[in-house]
């Protein structure tokens, strides 16, 4: 299993369809920063993505909070879950 992390709510059009066109299987997305608005801007587009690729949505819970919003997409993570998530992973992937 690969972590994506992605902190940006949208990249250029090219970056946006390479890190979407990585994923494998059985990979985890962790929406953070300014990323984790893609649950509440593109909840289709990350929804679809998800099940198309098999891949696990997460968030991290003090991004919910820093902007108020509670999502009904992806699962919340502590700090804690979060480092724990990241050395579980194979590979972890910023972009």
């Amino acid at each position: 299993m690969r972590l994506h992390q992605i902190n940006q709510l949208d990249y250029p059009a090219t970056l946006e369809a390479t890190w979407q066109n990585s994923l494998q299987a059985g990979d985890q997305i962790l929406l953070i920063e300014e990323g984790f608005l893609r649950l509440i801007q593109h909840t289709d587009t990350m929804q679809s993505l998800a099940k198309e690729k098999q891949a696990k949505l997460y968030y991290l819970q003090s991004d919910a909070i820093a902007y108020g919003l509670s999502p009904q997409l992806g699962t919340a993570l502590s700090e804690e879950e979060w480092v724990d998530l990241t050395f579980a992973a194979e590979a972890n992937i910023s972009w």
